[in-house]
């Protein structure tokens, strides 16, 4: 009698549970897949809702996030077309991608290989914060004497003397604010420990990694050598961007206006940020201007709005204002078109 009495109670609750399990409305939240592209809008930020969170289990919800910014394709086609009144006659490639939704919005030529000038250092810096990242004993205090060869590089620079000495923090930002090619040159022979082609080999190695397909440096600044200079198209600059965003101080470097360089030393070098979208365009935090006779005038440009991330690469203007006043209008359009679109 009373067994039977158990296995009724017994029933009874398993098709209770069972109800309420199948019942609409009852089902675990799932994150669909523009849910997850929205995270990669800042790559920085946990999506913390869930502040009960352990930070080993946040991070385990990060990480994976952030390894979908390693873009394998880009779309063949762009999602749009351009406004007539944005002119686009006077640039050599373009590309605006929409990182948060993992879509292109446009481009022009944008596999096409071209000179890419000072957005080198992308590849420059990016090597530094994947070294200091995993080796013990390197960091952003790390004290680099100023070499011979590195005081002899011209173009943008911040005029390194021998009898100096700064740390990899100092050198990596004077890269990113004033694009010093002296520094930029400094970093990548002391992480080659003084082996300049062994530094410039590993910068070709980690383009193949990034599927930069159409890139080749010849050295870690981009200023150009005789005919030969750093190439490589929109797609894989835009590539190179979203693997550099990934260090959180890439972009508070990259988005500082000035910067006192030598601060300890009495007689500060102030540095002026070569992207004046940073001041001009709202949310643009980054990432790198470029500039010579060969490349033209040129921008890899990294935007947040509204927890929705944009990247705009552009090439061979005659002018930095034409550079960015293009630039500006390619960003702002491709906002109008997330909220168009609602994405």
């Amino acid at each position: 009698m009373y067994k039977k009495l158990f296995g009724i109670a017994l029933l009874a609750h398993i098709l209770i549970f069972a109800y309420i399990g199948l019942r609409p409305g009852t089902e675990p939240a799932t994150t669909n897949g523009s849910e997850k592209l929205d995270t990669l809008a800042s790559p920085f930020a946990g999506s913390k809702a869930e502040s009960e969170m352990e930070e080993d289990d946040l991070l385990e919800e990060i990480e994976p996030k952030l390894e979908l910014a390693v873009v394998e394709e880009f779309p063949d086609a762009a999602f749009e077309v351009l406004p007539g009144n944005i002119r686009t006659d006077d640039l050599i490639t373009g590309f605006l991608y929409d990182f948060s939704n993992q879509r292109l919005l446009w481009e022009k030529d944008s596999a096409k290989p071209v000179r890419i000038a000072s957005m080198t250092k992308m590849m420059t810096a990016l090597l530094a914060f994947e070294e200091e990242e995993s080796k013990s004993d390197l960091s952003m205090d790390t004290v680099i004497q100023v070499t011979t060869a590195a005081f002899k590089i011209g173009g943008s620079q911040v005029w390194l003397d021998p009898r100096e000495s700064f740390t990899l923090e100092e050198l990596l930002i004077s890269i990113m604010v004033k694009s010093a090619n002296d520094s930029s040159y400094l970093v990548g022979e002391y992480l080659a420990e003084g082996i300049m082609d062994g530094f410039v080999e590993r910068m070709n190695e980690r383009a193949v990694e990034l599927n930069m397909n159409s890139t080749h440096f010849f050295n870690a600044h981009g200023l150009p050598k005789d005919e030969t200079g750093n190439t490589a198209s929109c797609q894989d600059l835009a590539r190179l961007a979203i693997a550099l965003m990934r260090y959180e101080k890439a972009l508070e470097w990259a988005s500082i206006p000035t910067y006192e360089f030598r601060a300890d030393s009495g007689k500060p070098t102030i540095l002026t940020n070569h992207n004046r979208l940073i001041l001009t365009t709202e949310g643009v935090d980054g990432l790198k201007t470029g500039y010579t006779k060969g490349a033209g005038f040129c921008v890899t440009a990294t935007c947040l709005r509204d927890g929705r991330r944009l990247i705009a690469v552009t090439t061979g203007f005659k002018s930095s204002k034409r550079r960015d006043t293009f630039t500006q209008e390619l960003i702002n359009w491709g906002y109008s078109q997330l909220v168009k679109n609602n994405a």
